[in-house]
Formats: C-alpha cells, sequence, structure tokens
C-alpha cells in the first residue's frame, strides 16, 4: 500500500513531504523492491505492558503504555538480518540500496507470540494444551502467547484456531 511504502521504503535523502516526496512515490513505487522478515524475538525480562496511569481511549477504556526494550540479540539477529538483504539487493544487481536503522524500542506492530507455552508438564510449560493455567483453573490464555513461534509467515490464521480450541475446551469446562 503506498502509505506503509511511504513509511518503510522512503530512503532518508527523501523529504516525508512536499514536492519532492510526491516525485519520488511517483517515481519509486513500482520501481522499488522491499526485503523484510520476521526474526524469533527474544523475551526479555525488562519489557512491559502495563495500563497507563488515568489515560482512556474514546471508547473509555483503559491505555497499555510500552516499557523497556527489546532483548539485544534481537537486535543483533534484526541488524544481521538487514545486512543479509542488502547484500541481497546488491548481488540482485540492484541500482540503490538503503536500509532504515533497526531501533530497539518496543512496537505493537507485530504478531506477538509466546511468553506462555502449552504443554501437559507444568515444569516446562505455562498452560495445559488447551490454554488453562497450571495450578489455576479459572485462569485461560486464549491468545497468540501460546503459540510459541510465528515462524515464517504470517500467524493470523494459526492462532484464530489456537483460539477457538482453547475457547471450545472453555466451554466444555464450564458445563
Amino acid at each position: 500500500m503506498p502509505v506503509l511504502f511511504h513509511a518503510w521504503a522512503r530512503p532518508s535523502d527523501v523529504p516525508r513531504w512536499g514536492h519532492e516526496a510526491k516525485r519520488w512515490m511517483r517515481d519509486s513505487y513500482l520501481r522499488t523492491a522491499h526485503i523484510m522478515g520476521p526474526i524469533q524475538e527474544i523475551p526479555n525480562p525488562e519489557a512491559r505492558v502495563t495500563l497507563a496511569a488515568g489515560v482512556l481511549d474514546s471508547g473509555g477504556d483503559a491505555v497499555v503504555r510500552l516499557s523497556g526494550a527489546q532483548h539485544p540479540e534481537s537486535v543483533r539477529a534484526a541488524t544481521a538480518l538487514r545486512a543479509r538483504a542488502r547484500r541481497w539487493m546488491e548481488a540482485s544487481g540492484a541500482r540503490r540500496v538503503w536500509t532504515q536503522p533497526v531501533g530497539s524500542a518496543l512496537s505493537a506492530g507485530q504478531h506477538q507470540a509466546g511468553t506462555a507455552r502449552m504443554g501437559a508438564d507444568p515444569a516446562t510449560s505455562v498452560t495445559d494444551p488447551f490454554g488453562r493455567v497450571h495450578g489455576h483453573p479459572g485462569l485461560w490464555i486464549t491468545d497468540a502467547s501460546l503459540h510459541v513461534t510465528n515462524g515464517g509467515v504470517n500467524p493470523v490464521l494459526t492462532i484464530l484456531v489456537l483460539a477457538y480450541r482453547c475457547a471450545g475446551e472453555l466451554a466444555r469446562a464450564g458445563r
């Protein structure tokens, strides 16, 4: 989509607004390749999602606040992937190659997964195979936390099926 292309693929020497930005979009949108790939982010115990004190959205619900940073090895992996992508582009004969900096800030723009592994053994997992937290029969997790890794493709359908599976078990347990 053009708006994402403008945000993700624009070189740092092209202004964000104005005639030069429009010219670049017109000339480059159909002539630019963008390589982007996921890394397996390492959990960082300092990263947190909390409620922002006293901040409500337009519907009156509490707003979340992200704090902390990505694990240094996640940043290192992303940097290595960026360098590899650059080499691929140069080897392909690209006339101009540029990259965006790898940041360490937390982002809510990915499909988060992990931190609540499913399994039968409480010593090696957080929940049973249906998302019920070990030792807490009334506490269930039915989101992407159970999906230990996203792999290399969009995990939305896997997460949806997993949520349906857990919800079915939750409904059966409530009978």
